[in-house]
């Protein structure tokens, strides 16, 4: 059976052709009991019997569709890893998406009961939001036949479109956005995160975790300031940013955020289709040397909280639409090719991951985390989730043994940026000076 190629299932794909990441969404969960190898064997399959798009391959060409995989081919989506090394490089690895099927799952038992599971899934089939319910769906699955072999989950196969979104708003509304909205993505600005341009490029995932306490304390001072853990975060990417990049006081730098549109549908937490609505809202932020955080993380907030009561997000919706409706996909495909200009810096909050449902029967995850893409030099992304109260940023990069160790560095500055205490007198780097 074939099934059309939705706009942001080729967006996706000019992502990985014009060299600005691979398509691919990655997941980490350790395991102090490891699920059953068996059984998850069984719900990675009957989860892609569940969701047709992940059962079949890619067809490119004038009329770009997804074609059906036979369903003992569904299996393949599967491996384990007797060692640590394979497992991280099967984590870091891509989905030929002309192949299918379009999620794979590696198991890594390493004794002694202790384990852990790496999930990929094709940015082309789903967002990060709908990674997360993905993974909800196979754990609920893995519970449901661990008491009945005889399991069968609901399928999930409703509208992948954009469409859903742009029925909430008038006409009036899009235009509206169209015009008055028209910096707000499609931006590559000016300033680029410090990379090595020779070396080798290998993939890798960079990861800093805060602990639960930290956590709290941040969400108390966030709290006492009216600010959302979002807001502090792209405060400390910021602050940091301008560091490293050595700005000038009243210099500006832009930082895009991603932001995920099923804010604007009746249900966004029912899982009804696997898809991508995400779109993309540009922040800018100037330098300002002697500022302390408090002060910037006020401005930061002022910057989100105008942009949140404007339709955020929907002009790159409004956008994408019209250019496919108008020009026809092949057209379409190859004006994107030729003039979408992808951000250089970019960060992304994919948010909690809940451990009640992410439980593999009596089996919950001991740590978890979810990233997005690998960027390709020169491009950059932070990225953030939650997992039973602590927090993980990651960047994921193609590059050298010394962009890894720069990245890395880099993320403990923004661990050691961000406030310890409700006060936040404690906070390393009151005071940001470029350096």
């Amino acid at each position: 059976m074939d099934y059309a190629a939705e706009i942001f299932d080729q967006l996706q794909l000019l992502s990985n052709a014009n060299r600005f990441n691979d398509h691919e969404l990655h997941c980490a969960l350790r395991f102090e009991r490891a699920p059953d190898a068996e059984i998850l064997k069984k719900s990675v399959v009957a989860s892609i019997a569940a969701i047709p798009v992940l059962g079949a391959r890619y067809v490119d060409g004038a009329r770009p569709h997804w074609t059906s995989l036979d369903a003992q081919d569904f299996a393949r989506a599967f491996v384990s890893a007797p060692t640590l090394t394979e497992f991280e490089a099967f984590l870091v690895s891509r989905i030929d998406e002309s192949v299918g099927p379009q999620v794979a799952v590696c198991l890594l038992d390493a004794g002694a009961g202790a384990g852990a599971v790496a999930i990929r899934m094709n940015h082309m089939v789903g967002d990060a939001a709908g990674f997360k319910q993905y993974l909800d769906l196979l754990s609920m699955i893995y519970s449901g036949l661990s008491s009945d072999p005889a399991f069968n989950p609901t399928p999930i196969a409703g509208d992948r479109s954009i469409r859903g979104v742009l029925r909430r708003f008038p006409w009036s509304v899009r235009l509206k956005s169209l015009f008055l909205q028209t910096n707000e993505n499609n931006r590559a600005g000016k300033h680029r995160f410090p990379l090595s341009e020779d070396g080798e490029a290998r993939p890798f995932i960079a990861t800093c975790k805060l602990g639960r306490q930290r956590v709290a304390a941040l969400k108390a001072y966030c709290r006492a300031r009216g600010a959302t853990l979002n807001d502090a975060v792209l405060t400390a990417f910021y602050r940091c940013l301008f560091r490293r990049l050595a700005l000038r006081s009243g210099e500006t730098t832009q930082i895009p955020i991603m932001v995920d549109m099923r804010r604007y549908l009746d249900r966004s937490e029912e899982f009804t289709s696997l898809t991508n609505l995400t779109s993309m809202v540009v922040t800018e932020f100037d330098y300002r040397p002697q500022e302390r955080f408090e002060g910037a993380l006020g401005r930061v907030k002022a910057i989100l909280d105008a942009k949140k009561g404007a339709a955020i997000g929907l002009n790159g919706f409004v956008k994408l639409d019209l250019a496919f409706g108008i020009l026809g996909q092949r057209f379409a495909n190859l004006r994107l090719r030729s003039q979408f200009a992808n951000p250089y810096i970019c960060m992304t909050n994919i948010g909690i991951l809940d451990p009640a449902r992410i439980a593999f029967g009596d089996r919950r995850p001991s740590d978890a985390y979810l990233c997005g893409s690998i960027k390709y030099k020169p491009y950059f992304q932070l990225a953030m989730s939650s997992y039973d109260g602590e927090i993980t940023f990651s960047v994921n990069q193609y590059g050298a043994s010394d962009d890894r160790h720069r990245i890395q560095l880099f993320l403990d500055e923004i661990d050691a940026e961000l406030p310890k205490s409700v006060s936040g007198d404690d906070a390393q780097g009151a005071t940001a000076t470029a350096g």
